[in-house]
């Protein structure tokens, strides 16, 4: 039996309320009534694409649909990139688990708030400051916030609402800056607009060195202009991130009333996981071309300017 049947088709039960729900039909073209024909037919050209063995149940494939607003032709190729770059970045995609970057979700880099924001979106929070380059190298940093995304989208209500992205750059240093380059951005921003099924409807960027033009040059190259659109630059004011989200819902660090980092009921059902991604980490292409046309397998090796090869960028 292949990996791609093996994954059991369960009985799919729709856990949007009404208003939610209503927001998928107007802004993503959901139809619940043509919803689990879209999947089967998502699956179907999946299934026969050559060297591919991919999963293929409903939630799975149901948040590559809602991320491309059911247009078969984008969500077909946003898992087939999804697939591609786990196997061009083994750097970041080989044995992915949360056990791997357990001291990057425990030393408070990455977050999860447990409030969503007045638009609905699920909120990450950043915080390249907290990161010790001499403990740990930068990639770590990527790979917690991908395994965090991915396990938000497991969330219907988060694939149509979507996610706001804050990034705190409090004690972000010249020392920090300095193992930042070109090829981390094109990954990292390759990852969010053309990965991962997900809907990034506002950046804040906030409390901003002097030196972060420099650095902000480098990840736009790599936006595309909807979300260039998206960004909100913040200085060292919250009123604008308050707008969005009460204060008694956010971390001190963001002027905010709580504790930072004390979604602990996430972070431990996150590291509690490690064997969902493990089953994950086998299905994927087995043998493909990349790049330069040399033949590579899931073993093969990438740095992290190897993003730009096969996959494919989509309108977001």
């Amino acid at each position: 039996m292949s990996k791609s049947s093996s994954t059991s088709q369960p009985g799919y039960s729709c856990t949007l309320s009404p208003q939610v729900l209503e927001k998928a039909i107007k802004e993503l073209n959901e139809d619940p009534n043509t919803r689990l024909i879209e999947v089967k037919n998502l699956k179907i050209r999946l299934e026969k694409l050559p060297g591919l063995q991919p999963r293929t149940d409903v939630r799975f494939l149901l948040r590559f649909l809602r991320a491309r607003k059911f247009d078969q032709e984008r969500s077909f190729q946003l898992v087939k990139n999804y697939y591609d770059v786990r196997l061009q970045s083994p750097e970041i995609f080989d044995d992915l688990k949360p056990s791997r970057v357990r001291h990057v979700l425990e030393d408070g880099t990455v977050e999860v708030l447990k409030q969503r924001d007045n638009n609905g979106c699920k909120v990450i929070v950043i915080r390249p400051g907290n990161w010790n380059p001499d403990h740990y190298p930068f990639t770590e940093v990527p790979k917690a916030v991908f395994l965090l995304m991915w396990k938000i989208l497991e969330d219907e209500e988060t694939q149509v609402s979507g996610i706001h992205l804050i990034n705190n750059l409090a004690g972000f240093t010249l020392k920090h800056a300095a193992h930042f380059n070109p090829g981390i951005a094109k990954t990292f921003m390759g990852i969010i607009q053309d990965v991962l099924p997900l809907r990034l409807k506002r950046y804040d960027f906030v409390n901003e060195p002097t030196f972060f033009d420099v650095v902000f040059a480098i990840i736009k190259q790599f936006m595309k202009d909807k979300l260039v659109k998206r960004i909100v630059m913040n200085g060292d004011k919250f009123d604008k991130i308050h707008s969005t989200i009460p204060p008694e819902f956010l971390p001190t660090d963001l002027g905010g009333q709580l504790p930072p980092h004390s979604n602990k009921e996430l972070l431990d059902s996150l590291l509690a996981s490690d064997a969902q991604f493990e089953e994950d980490n086998k299905f994927g292409f087995v043998q493909m071309k990349v790049n330069s046309g040399k033949s590579v397998s899931k073993s093969g090796d990438a740095d992290m300017q190897g993003l730009g090869g096969t996959f494919k960028k989509l309108d977001i």
